[in-house]
């Protein structure tokens, strides 16, 4: 990441940028148009001028983060509906398609329990093994 955000620039110091030369008629003209556009400000008081300038920071920001919050809500939807569908599809299958008989019911002598003398676990090993 470090990488990265070195190759876009975010990493750069403000004071490591190059200096800008300019000329004097340049730095003129450059200070004549900010003192009009600050003088032209005040005067944009009317509502028609303040719904036509562009939203600030914090409503671009907050646009940004429900735009992301809407996102991760599809997204978990998407998963949520993808969940659903997988186990209905998995009860049908097995209601269906999957035979019984492939499954032997649990007997108690088939039970795994640990035995607890060795002729349990002699008689546990013959007949899991069909040894007789």
């Amino acid at each position: 990441m470090l990488i990265i955000a070195a190759q876009t620039g975010f990493c750069v110091p403000d004071a490591a940028s190059l200096p800008v030369q300019q000329t004097t008629q340049e730095a003129v003209q450059t200070n004549s148009t900010t003192n009009q556009s600050t003088l032209q400000k005040p005067a944009q008081t009317n509502p028609d001028a303040a719904a036509k300038t562009e939203p600030s920071d914090t409503d671009k920001a907050q646009q940004e983060k429900k735009d992301t919050i809407l996102k991760f809500v599809i997204a978990m939807a998407g998963v949520l509906l993808s969940s659903i569908i997988i186990f209905l599809g998995l009860t049908i299958y097995n209601k269906f398609f999957v035979n019984k008989n492939m499954f032997a019911d649990n007997n108690s002598d088939d039970v795994l329990n640990t035995p607890k003398t060795v002729e349990e676990a002699v008689t546990f090993y013959i007949k899991r093994n069909k040894l007789c």
